[in-house]
């Protein structure tokens, strides 16, 4: 009897497991569908020097959803280190899977407009002319952080993706590593900590570069903090609102350049 009644109330955790991931997709779902705008303060090294704000709507008569992140310098930042970076992502809104993902970057006056494009039926990336084979589904740096979002993050759970980043394919792991209680201008939230690492180097962790994210402990899982760790210090963004409702679009952004136009 006792196996029994064990057994029956393993099933029964599952179940409720599920169950609660199931509500936790579908809460995303509508979310995302009616768009959602989270803006954040950045901080480098603890100094308040900027903005920055991500977006995710669908895309008008497709199966798709479309994310942008602008992250920009204030006045005063601007003397020491001007900074305007806008990234765009559209996905497939079955797998979250990457159809194309552009960066249009202005640092200290140096820009840089790339875009990646990926073919799911032949399994390729197209990147300045030249075509990268990948996986699918397939996440680049901007559409892995909305699609950790729809995942169970429990602590002690590690997750594997294959990543796209600047024409190369990395396997990324994901490790839930703890709860922690946030405060923000946006609210108080508990949350779980989520840190993304390379099987090698490269853009979320190398010998110098670490990533943390703090997602909300609850069925949107908002991303609460983000910090890039680096050696010189590290830069902070921490949420202070969401708007839920249609979403603006940066202004570089809204026309897409030409495959590996720079």
């Amino acid at each position: 009897m006792s196996r029994f009644l064990a057994a029956l109330l393993t099933v029964s955790l599952l179940a409720s497991s599920r169950e609660a991931h199931a509500q936790s997709s579908s809460t995303l779902r509508s979310a995302f569908d009616g768009g959602e705008t989270l803006t954040f303060s950045l901080a480098w090294v603890r100094v308040i020097g900027g903005t920055a704000q991500m977006t995710i709507a669908p895309v008008a008569g497709q199966a798709s959803y479309r994310m942008t992140s602008l992250m920009q310098s204030n006045s005063i930042f601007n003397l020491i280190f001007r900074v305007r970076d806008e990234v765009e992502s559209v996905v497939d809104r079955e797998a979250f899977s990457t159809m194309s993902y552009q960066k249009v970057l202005n640092e200290r006056g140096r820009t840089k407009n790339e875009l990646t494009v990926i073919d799911p039926d032949r399994k390729v990336a197209l990147r300045k002319g030249v075509e990268i084979p990948v996986p699918h589904p397939v996440y680049d740096p901007l559409s892995l952080m909305y699609h950790l979002r729809t995942l169970e993050l429990t602590p002690g759970k590690t997750l594997s993706f294959s990543v796209i980043a600047d024409g190369k394919v990395y396997v990324m792991e994901a490790s839930v590593t703890r709860r922690e209680v946030i405060d923000t201008d946006a609210g108080k939230f508990d949350t779980v900590v989520v840190e993304p690492k390379l099987q090698e180097g490269g853009i979320f962790l190398d010998e110098r570069n670490r990533l943390v994210l703090w997602y909300s402990d609850d069925p949107r899982h908002l991303p609460v903090r983000i910090r890039s760790e680096f050696k010189a210090g590290n830069i902070t963004a921490t949420l202070r609102s969401v708007q839920v409702g249609p979403v603006a679009v940066p202004v570089a952004t809204k026309e897409s350049p030409r495959p590996g136009q720079r």
